[in-house]
């Protein structure tokens, strides 16, 4: 994965290519080995913004949100499921969650994800 600039203005090509391992915590992981991958295209200079590139294989596993986060799925199938309320995620669905919410992740085909995140407090990934 590269990214191109010309002034200010930044892309990263949509890809699992050239991914950093970013590995699930082995404790929130129910089920499989959703390894998961990204890349960070943006970050603002307090750390509370961030905008770059997910991916996961099939697995499943608990999620606790700490930031808001807006996610165009690009390729895969997932089912989240909050509050016991289950929906269903596919290729060019556009996704809010916001902060607080606690979900289950059941990754049934590999997801490729474009993720903009905001928070009160520094994000660290």
């Amino acid at each position: 994965m590269s990214y191109e600039q010309a002034g200010v203005i930044q892309k990263l090509r949509v890809t699992r290519e050239g991914l950093d391992d970013w590995l699930l915590p082995t404790e929130i992981i129910t089920e499989g080995n959703p390894l998961a991958r990204g890349k960070v295209l943006w970050q603002s200079e307090d750390k509370r913004l961030v905008n770059g590139v997910w991916s996961c294989e099939i697995g499943s596993f608990n999620w606790n949100y700490t930031w808001d986060e807006t996610i165009h799925l690009v390729e895969g199938e997932v089912t989240i499921t909050e509050r016991g309320n289950s929906n269903t995620y596919v290729a060019g669905d556009l996704i809010y969650i916001p902060a607080g919410t606690n979900c289950y992740w059941d990754i049934r085909q590999p997801v490729l994800k474009v993720f903009h995140a905001r928070s009160d407090n520094p994000i660290d990934l």
